[in-house]
């Protein structure tokens, strides 16, 4: 059995022009970019359907054309959307873990921690005005009211934080 017909049985095209080395870091983004090929082209062409496919070593076609570019090009977006998807949802997370953080800081510095601290007529982990608190000092209070006091008037921890660098107070 010749080439070609290895080719054909594994449903690879025939008309490939170039294989490439898988290098760390190649997706099938980054290669689609490079060889100015659609990524499902890619994807089919190599019987790989997913990064997690690629290993570094794999020898990979690129066939000299775009026969399926109009199934393909709707791919290709649906591939930019996914990243960009994936980048707010990264950025998010990030941005999420910035308040949580922010949130730990301040309720070290106002009160290492704890929901029972007392200063004059400010109390619990936050340091709350007992005003704000209506009486009901239990923890869950305290996090739902501190959540909401800083909500309204910094729009995030992070900002609380900031104003707390500065004033030493949020």
């Amino acid at each position: 059995m010749g080439l070609i017909s290895i080719f054909r049985d594994a449903t690879v095209p025939t008309t490939a022009s170039t294989v490439v080395t898988v290098k760390s870091g190649d997706t099938f983004a980054n290669l689609s970019d490079r060889y100015n090929v659609f990524i499902s082209v890619l994807e089919r062409a190599n019987n790989k359907y997913s990064d997690d496919d690629l290993l570094v070593g794999d020898h990979l076609i690129i066939p000299d054309n775009n026969n399926d570019a109009k199934d393909d090009k709707s791919s290709k977006q649906h591939s930019s959307s996914k990243k960009q998807s994936q980048s707010l949802l990264d950025s998010q997370e990030a941005w999420n873990e910035a308040n949580a953080e922010a949130k730990a800081w301040i309720s070290f510095h106002e009160s290492t921690d704890s929901y029972t601290a007392q200063n004059g007529r400010y109390y619990g982990r936050y340091q709350l005005d007992t005003a704000y608190l209506n009486g009901d000092y239990s923890p869950a209070n305290q996090e739902r009211v501190a959540e909401q006091y800083v909500a309204d008037r910094y729009g995030s921890w992070v900002n609380a934080k900031a104003h707390w660098e500065i004033f030493n107070w949020y």
